[in-house]
């Protein structure tokens, strides 16, 4: 294998040759390098040396890591979209922010080998990384006419196309799909109000979003303790947010236009230094780089891979970490038969996977590894409903997208 893949190797050739690679990628935070848009416009010429050296991530370990994964004979990866290829009506569609997707992955791949050896009928399921996804799958949903065509079981992340008024008009509230939760709560979640009060969404866990502070950048400034406090003109151009030129995560921008208003779109902007991917955000936070960031806002999983923790601050505001949600929609006239799936999938066994990955579960038997007196704050399902995400998220993107673009040299 180490004569076949090289450092001049472009990676569209690596992930042609060598499907498996991709949950390399996805263990060392590179989804977005084989995500549906680079795959077009960046894998066809950029050399798998070249992306590693910009990220800082030393080839012989990566390589290493691809000849484990080349090597298991047994799989530990569920099954991608792109390999169901039989025909199988989908049960179960995980789609999972980065850092859970490879420990979710591997513990759904482990019920299902012990669930099909005495299942009388078997379960065709698929696991993605959410990051592939948001240009792709999240489109195709809004296209879809019939319930049929949608998985049994559909895990997803953030804020996306199954909260928009088209989706849940035509699925949500006609009342097919039913909450499958136990009915106790963490006290990790006391006040968040994260049950579905409808009991349609089920809470599987959450990927809360804080912020790192580089202290030397940061200067003499005064640290944030709130979240309206990233709107103060003394950061300007000074904070690197989930994002890049055409898009920055709403599970960041939807809570300041809710709480703030429009204002807030365009005070936030101005103080935007660039758009960045979480793992790009870990290889740079505390690193004396010139071209660095002051603040970052990132989730809480990426915040404790940073290689030099000495250097920064991980700041979780008075206010709480934004709740960036992991959901799932389970269909109410397949939940009887698809029982043992569902109660793996919201079970203690699961929900300890979650918060050893930094995902805080609500499951009520977990401990999870918050600091203490740490909050979590949550959108709220009446804003959810009482609002279409997509026209707030078009309203968010028209302001916010160009200030950025005007703040950038």
């Amino acid at each position: 294998m180490s004569s076949k893949i090289h450092p001049e190797m472009r990676i569209a050739e690596l992930v042609e040759a060598y499907p498996e690679c991709l949950s390399v990628f996805a263990a060392y935070g590179l989804e977005e390098l084989v995500g549906e848009d680079a795959m077009r416009l960046l894998a066809p010429f950029l050399t798998l040396g070249t992306a590693l050296r910009t990220r800082g991530i030393a080839l012989d370990l990566f390589l290493n890591s691809l000849h484990q994964a080349l090597q298991q004979k047994t799989p530990l990866e569920a099954p991608g979209l792109h390999e169901i290829t039989d025909g199988s009506r989908l049960s179960l569609l995980g789609l999972l922010p980065c850092g859970l997707k490879v420990p979710f992955a591997k513990a759904a791949t482990r019920f299902f080998q012990d669930y099909h050896s005495h299942a009388s009928a078997p379960v065709t399921y698929a696991v993605e990384g959410n990051v592939n996804q948001e240009l792709s799958y999240y489109k195709f949903v809004d296209q879809i006419e019939s319930l049929d065509e949608l998985p049994d079981i559909i895990v997803s992340s953030d804020f996306n196309a199954f909260f928009y008024r088209r989706f849940r008009k035509r699925f949500i509230d006609e009342g097919y799909f039913t909450d499958v939760f136990p009915s106790s709560l963490n006290t990790a979640f006391d006040d968040t109000d994260i049950l579905d009060p409808l009991g349609q969404f089920t809470m599987l866990t959450v990927n809360p979003l804080i912020i790192v502070a580089d202290l030397e950048r940061v200067g003499d400034r005064p640290l944030p303790t709130r979240w309206s406090d990233l709107l103060d003109p003394m950061w300007r151009r000074s904070i690197t947010l989930r994002g890049d030129s055409q898009f920055f995560c709403h599970a960041v921008l939807l809570p300041f236009f809710k709480d703030h208003g429009t204002s807030a779109m365009t005070a936030l902007a101005h103080n935007v230094l660039r758009g960045q991917h979480p793992a790009q955000m870990v290889k740079e936070a505390g690193a004396d780089r010139p071209e660095g960031a002051a603040l970052y806002v990132m989730p809480d999983f990426f915040a404790h891979k940073i290689a030099r923790p000495d250097k920064v601050r991980i700041i979780w505001p008075e206010e709480g970490g934004l709740i960036s949600p992991v959901t799932m929609l389970v269909k109410k006239q397949r939940a009887a038969q698809l029982k043992t799936v569902t109660d793996f999938l919201t079970g203690a066994e699961l929900a300890k996977v979650f918060a050893g990955a930094w995902f805080p579960s609500p499951h009520p038997d977990v401990t999870n590894t918050l600091p203490p007196g740490a909050r979590l704050k949550w959108l709220g399902w009446d804003y959810l409903r009482h609002n279409d995400l997509a026209e707030v998220n078009a309203a968010i993107d028209e302001i916010f997208l160009p200030a950025v673009r005007k703040g950038q040299p």
